[in-house]
């Protein structure tokens, strides 16, 4: 997806405030629009229902449980994307991830392009 493109896709991301800088920071540089940032899993739930951005990225270790905002958020019909970063990679970790719903799991440390990268190609596989 060209940089032009990326100006469209619309991101929640919820996160600790250290990891929700460099997060928001990285996609914001890419074009991306941040339609909020959250500190928690309340704050997230609220603004998914409010924003209805296309792609959510968490920080697992979400205060309230990245896991489980990632269950909430990615039961509903047409619900936006889910993102997890961080975490070690486990296959257990990795495999929590997806049966909570999470469309990618991005383990430990990530640079801004890989950031930018899984987002968009987090939207390229949505369904129509």
């Amino acid at each position: 997806m060209e940089t032009h493109a990326r100006t469209g896709i619309r991101v929640v991301i919820a996160a600790r405030p250290a990891v929700q800088r460099k997060l928001h920071e990285a996609l914001t540089a890419a074009g991306m629009q941040v339609a909020a940032d959250c500190g928690d899993a309340a704050e997230l739930l609220a603004a998914v229902s409010r924003e209805r951005p296309d792609v959510c990225v968490l920080d697992r270790e979400l205060r309230g449980g990245g896991l489980v905002a990632t269950a909430a958020i990615a039961a509903p019909a047409r619900a936006p994307k889910v993102l997890i970063v961080g975490g070690r990679g486990s296959p257990a970790e990795l495999r929590a991830a997806s049966l909570a719903g999470a469309a990618a799991c991005l383990p430990g440390e990530i640079t801004a392009a890989g950031l930018v990268a899984a987002v968009t190609s987090v939207v390229e596989k949505e369904e129509p």
